[in-house]
């Protein structure tokens, strides 16, 4: 079965924020109904840093959804923006 690969930049709501900490709630609230593969963090400018998230999900279910990924992610505390940059289909 193939998966699909999105890439999200998560922006925090404040200048101010724990990277590490943010980063362990991302995955706790993705995981395991969706695979995070890494957390980096992405310098802006000013010591404000930005958070790409990497995430793979199947392709066809109805249980996963960009969608859904998206919500989860904006529910959390601490992230002001998020953005999906990049998508792509993995497998054959």
């Amino acid at each position: 079965m193939a998966e699909v690969y999105l890439v999200y930049r998560v922006t925090p709501s404040k200048s101010e924020v724990n990277y590490e900490e943010l980063k362990s709630t991302i995955k706790k609230s993705l995981e395991p109904k969706y695979k995070v593969d890494k957390v980096e963090e992405d310098d802006i400018g000013f010591g404000i840093k930005a958070l790409r998230v990497y995430i793979r999900m199947p392709e066809s279910s109805e249980e996963h959804s960009s969608d859904e990924v998206e919500n989860i992610l904006s529910g959390i505390e601490g992230i002001g923006s998020i953005e999906l940059e990049y998508f792509t289909r993995l497998g054959f």
